[in-house]
């Protein structure tokens, strides 16, 4: 199967706007939320490990940590 392929697309901001309040960090969006994680989950990606993240009941997001050189 061919299935199309976006690059992923990270953005830090020191701000958090809604998607209800205008346009985001990447533009017009329909939804947002705030995930937040704690100091385990944090280990857990710093040991190679990914978070699946529930995205609106209706998405999920892997989130892995970049391992750098």
């Amino acid at each position: 199967m061919n299935y199309m392929q976006h690059e992923p697309t990270v953005a830090i901001t020191k701000d958090y706007v809604s998607a209800d309040e205008g346009n985001t960090v990447f533009g017009k969006r329909w939804g947002s939320q705030i995930i937040t994680i704690d100091a385990e989950q944090l280990a857990a990606l710093q040991q190679g490990q990914y978070l699946a993240l529930d995205v609106q009941s209706e998405y999920v997001v892997y989130l892995q940590l970049t391992q750098g050189n």
